[in-house]
């Protein structure tokens, strides 16, 4: 077996290579391999100075995650650190690639950092739940001062090499060998008879005051929005002020608090399930030669819309050749329109050079026939949601394409098995359900039929991988995953309860606070409340809702009253503003409607709100597990916190019914059922297992992939 630390003597220096792929975490073996050769370098008088570095492409991505919930044995990192500033010979960090979270801590314990220019470095904890608790909070400060620590932190985000010298977190930047460079900067030391500079021996340079710490949690407001590890971290942060010794040890006592909170529990759980979601029989396992899927180089879109034009920039993002397909000119024109401001604001916003933007652009071509697509490696269809027209166009595709290519459409809410019986070759057909912006969306729902190859499948996944995007598989059936359980569940008690007596401003809101991104009617107007009517038309040429059903919507459609494109739609829109303003004749509107349907409107509280819309939502959640569309509980939270806006610091609807606990949440769900009538009617999944004590995440122990 292979050694996670390898050691070598180079002269003078004692050279110590972590070697533990893929990103080289700080794991058990490891912290044994660095105390055994810091041991033996000890022991050998030659050795006059010691470096450590990698064996990888990474310095070290962080602690090994997956020790945090067992014991870790020793030493700990801590020791490690320890025995690294007490060494009587200087101790030296090459960083290369990414020292995150427990490799910055592990580095910050040297006495010296080289770092190459191209390196990133961070303390991502904050993403988990967690504090830095190996250090992180007592060592950073002394090196780059508390208030530049506590922004640091609180961001998650890497910072460069060269922010990372000017700030004093590391003592050289280089270009080119870094392990050269590093072995010379040792050399160096050592014929100048430098010795070790123990971190732990400095003293914070500031300290931090209220409106320091004002400032940053403003600046970090939005990421942090609903999120309580902020108040530890500033609380850690404030015992670096304390001798070493002491703060250390709060630092230890708030780590282990941060690792048993809900909040971290929650965050690593959608953590794990992201990591997780792509491992299904007959996808992720085909790595044999005999199904080996082709190379994907070059991609074709089919539709010049929105969400045409913005699958084209996803790909050009990953390097992707893209041809956009469209019969109309004029949509070709708006399309080039929207791949230009896209990268515009892009460049405006510093996420890309103006070169780059050039290079994506150039990758994005536009044709007018589906004949010059036929060389496409892919092709994805992305024309309007209407079953005939889809059909159409996947079996002209069907006819144009080699029989190994895979087809995908990127509907959201018809029938995938539908839709690939027009083509003579249904197991290259899938989903590729891509969300608004679908270059900027996390999400991708991979919707699988019964006919779908484990070839397409697999191609599928590399797709997803290429784009960056976290994938979870569905299977057929309305709405797949996310849809269903927002127009039978979330949005559908939202317009209830509009009926009943709330005013869409009062469910919002309720439901903003309560963590959601952004509440369900200003996400109607966002993304055009006739998106929802026209799905919903298709849904009842094969299936039916009792009324009322989305009645306030369909009206708003047929009044034109679109949502942000329009000006108007559940609220108004003045003057091109994103900002929603009430509007007494959608509150009119929203009377009449109850009226006619005999609903008695009262005032409700946004407790009840929450928690019809909640209960809803995990409900239809648990009867998309019950009939197999999704595999996993830990799947349907992947895709509320990836692709609808739900809480990650509440790990997802599944993962927080779990926390309230089953038996309560079918009390709630009975209640509404008694009140509201049968399309509550509590999932039998839920009801198996609250009547056993079980929970979601334990299904998922024991129920297998389908």
């Amino acid at each position: 077996m292979a050694r996670a630390v390898t050691f070598d003597e180079r002269g003078p220096v004692g050279l110590m290579g972590i070697d533990n792929p893929p990103v080289n975490a700080i794991s058990h073996s490891v912290r044994c391999g660095l105390h055994d050769a810091m041991a033996q370098a000890a022991k050998n008088p030659r050795i006059k100075a010691l470096l450590i570095t990698s064996d990888g492409k990474q310095f070290s991505a962080g602690a090994d995650i997956t020790e945090f919930d067992r014991p870790q044995g020793e030493p700990s990192l801590q020791q490690v650190q320890t025995a690294i500033e007490f060494s009587s010979i200087p101790i030296v960090a090459a960083i290369g690639g990414l020292a995150l979270g427990g490799g910055l801590e592990l580095a910050m314990a040297c006495h010296y950092r080289v770092a190459h220019k191209d390196a990133k470095l961070g303390m991502p904890e904050i993403t988990l739940g967690i504090i830095p608790g190996a250090g992180g909070t007592q060592r950073l400060p002394r090196l780059i001062g508390a208030g530049a620590a506590l922004n640091m932190i609180l961001s998650g985000t890497p910072i460069s090499a060269l922010e990372a010298k000017d700030k004093g977190l590391v003592d050289d930047v280089v270009e080119g060998d870094l392990r050269h460079a590093a072995l010379s900067f040792c050399e160096r030391l050592v014929q100048e008879g430098r010795g070790p500079r123990p971190t732990c021996n400095r003293s914070v340079s500031d300290s931090l005051d209220e409106a320091e710490i004002a400032s940053a949690l403003l600046a970090h407001a939005r990421a942090l929005k609903g999120r309580s590890t902020q108040q530890l971290v500033i609380e850690a942060i404030k015992a670096s002020r304390l001798p070493f010794a002491q703060g250390i040890a709060i630092e230890a006592s708030i780590a282990q608090k941060s690792l048993a909170s809900r909040e971290s529990l929650a965050l690593r759980h959608v953590f794990f399930a992201e990591r997780e979601s792509g491992k299904l029989s007959g996808a992720s396992t085909i790595h044999n030669k005999r199904t080996q899927t082709p190379a994907i180089q070059r991609v074709a879109v089919i539709g010049a819309g929105t969400m045409g034009s913005g699958i084209a920039v996803a790909f050009a993002d990953a390097a992707l050749d893209v041809m956009i397909n469209d019969n109309d000119p004029a949509s070709l024109t708006r399309s080039r329109e929207v791949v230009s401001s896209t990268y515009a604001s892009s460049v405006r916003r510093g996420r890309i050079a103006q070169s780059v933007a050039d290079e994506r652009i150039r990758r994005i071509r536009h044709a007018h026939t589906l004949a010059e697509v036929a060389d496409a490696d892919l092709v994805i269809e992305a024309v309007f949601e209407d079953v005939e027209t889809k059909k159409d166009v996947l079996t002209r595709l069907d006819s144009a394409l080699p029989a190994e290519r895979v087809i995908a459409t990127n509907t959201s809410t018809l029938s995938v098995t539908e839709l690939a019986r027009a083509t003579a070759h249904p197991e290259r057909v899938l989903g590729l359900h891509f969300f608004v912006p679908a270059h900027a969306s996390r999400l991708l729902e991979i919707v699988r039929t019964e006919h779908t190859s484990p070839e397409s499948l697999a191609t599928a996944f590399r797709i997803a991988k290429l784009l960056k995007k976290v994938a979870v598989v569905s299977r057929d059936a309305f709405g797949f995953i996310g849809n269903r359980m927002m127009l039978d569940g979330y949005f559908r008690e939202a317009e209830q309860l509009l009926l009943e007596g709330a005013t869409p401003a009062q469910v919002d809101t309720a439901l903003e606070n309560f963590g959601f991104a952004m509440g369900p009617q200003r996400v109607s107007d966002l993304g055009g409340n006739d998106v929802g009517t026209k799905a919903r038309a298709q849904l009842f040429k094969r299936d039916s809702r009792p009324d009322p059903y989305f009645v306030i919507a369909d009206r708003l459609t047929e009044m034109g009253r679109l949502g942000q494109k329009t000006g108007r739609g559940f609220y108004t829109y003045e003057n091109g503003s994103r900002e929603a303003v009430s509007d007494p004749e959608v509150h009119n509107l929203i009377e009449k409607l109850a009226s006619d349907r005999g609903i008695r409107r009262r005032e409700i509280n946004d407790e009840e709100i929450i928690e019809r819309c909640i209960l809803s939502l995990v409900n239809v959640g648990a009867m998309v597990l019950e009939e197999g569309t999704a595999a996993r509980a830990a799947d349907v939270d992947v895709v509320w916190t990836s692709g609808y806006g739900f809480p990650r610091h509440l790990g997802g609807p599944m993962f927080y019914a779990d926390t309230l606990g089953l038996s309560h949440v079918l009390e709630g769900i009975r209640h509404y059922h008694e009140k509201l009538g049968h399309y509550w009617r509590p999932a039998r999944l839920i009801e198996r297992l609250a009547s056993s004590g079980s929970s979601f995440e334990a299904w998922d122990r024991t129920s297998a992939s389908p």
